[in-house]
């Protein structure tokens, strides 16, 4: 009995943290500016995002992609490129993200 509640005590303790640990993970965004910006370090809705150049990237967005990315283009301008998680946008997408730029 005892052997048992430590197993279940310590499969308990092992799916807490796993799950902590994957709540706190954070999705990297990049974009590429289709002109190159002067800011270096800015934050967009609560989000610190690092530019050089035409290159931002950003790990702590917490919203949609289209969402961060019509956010991103209001204060930046227009993106050729933007990147969630290692997968890039759609012309479609990128184009729809685009006219938020004005």
């Amino acid at each position: 009995m005892q052997r048992s509640l430590s197993l279940v005590l310590s499969l308990m303790t092992a799916a807490f943290l796993f799950t902590a640990t994957t709540a706190e993970a954070r999705t990297p965004y990049q974009a590429t500016l289709a002109e190159a910006t002067d800011e270096r370090v800015l934050v967009i809705r609560n989000a610190p995002w690092v530019c050089d150049g035409t290159e931002c990237s950003t790990d702590g967005a917490r919203s949609r992609p289209a969402n961060v990315c019509h956010s991103f283009v209001r204060e930046l301008g227009a993106v050729t490129a933007f990147i969630v998680d290692s997968e890039a946008m759609t012309e479609e997408e990128l184009a729809t993200c685009n006219e938020a730029a004005g």
